[in-house]
């Protein structure tokens, strides 16, 4: 087991607006406020989800149709210079079907999504290999 200790810090609450990229968003939340390292969670909706389960090999599959986010969380941290966003969802469709697994860039607001990140202050989950 590997672990690091911190406080949180700022906390940043965003609305993402219809055809935003829900990883893309969060990666330039992250860099305009200088977060580092910390966690995200997202609720709203999607027109669009890309995403994969990790076994036997990633696949990624896509799914175009009104979706709502039950769960997505994950991790902000930096390797180099590059801000990593790293995420995992959970969507239902109109008959309450549910599928998620590792969020990709492509998954795309629908009506909106509201977004909460919380930044780790005097720790870096790069350290962790997050």
């Amino acid at each position: 087991m590997k672990y690091i200790e911190g406080r949180s810090g700022r906390i940043v609450l965003a609305r993402l607006e219809k055809d935003e990229d829900l990883i893309l968003s969060i990666r330039k939340i992250a860099e305009e406020t200088k977060i580092t390292s910390g966690s995200f969670s997202v609720i709203g909706t999607l027109s669009k989800a890309t995403f994969y389960f990790y076994r036997p090999k990633p696949n990624p599959i896509t799914i175009e149709e009104p979706l709502e986010i039950v769960a997505c969380s994950g991790s902000i941290s930096k390797k180099g210079e590059e801000t990593i966003v790293h995420g995992h969802i959970d969507v239902t469709d109109s008959e309450f079907k549910s599928m998620g697994g590792h969020l990709l860039e492509g998954s795309i607001v629908d009506a909106m999504a509201f977004v909460s990140i919380i930044e780790l202050e005097d720790g870096n989950l790069s350290e962790i290999g997050i």
